[in-house]
């Protein structure tokens, strides 16, 4: 396995709270790798990445079911502001692991990754590693 120096994906997101499909430009920094896996990882505590399925409407649904895990409570965090969105990116997670296979993502028929923002806009960054195949 031989890993590639992190290259970093940056992006601005437009709203508030949104799901960005990043899988085409994933794909397009793979550079062609005949085998191995990609590692995404998120430098931010108030969004998270995921793999989810294309379908029209999940994106909105995905933040509706999200957005019912914060209720309106008196939060000890220190900054309190941010508590639903560091919660809410824990929850998600920061990163996403994904094989690489015949210079492609080895995604699901209808799988995608996505960065899910819970306090945008904002700019974004996500760093990307690939360990390839020797």
């Amino acid at each position: 396995m031989t890993t590639t120096m992190p290259i970093t994906l940056e992006l601005q997101t437009q709203s508030a709270k949104e799901v960005v499909d990043i899988t085409a430009r994933v794909e397009a920094l793979i550079g062609g790798a005949s085998g191995g896996s990609c590692h995404l990882f998120l430098r931010h505590t108030t969004a998270g990445l995921m793999v989810v399925t294309k379908e029209t409407g999940v994106p909105e649904d995905i933040m509706d079911i999200l957005q019912t895990l914060t209720p309106p409570i008196a939060f000890r965090h220190d900054s309190r502001a941010h508590v639903a969105a560091h919660f809410l990116s824990a929850l998600v997670g920061p990163s996403v692991h994904v094989p690489v296979r015949d210079g492609k993502l080895a995604l699901g028929e209808f799988q995608r990754i996505v960065l899910v923002e819970f306090e945008g806009p904002r700019r974004r960054e996500v760093e990307m590693r690939l360990l390839a195949d020797a």
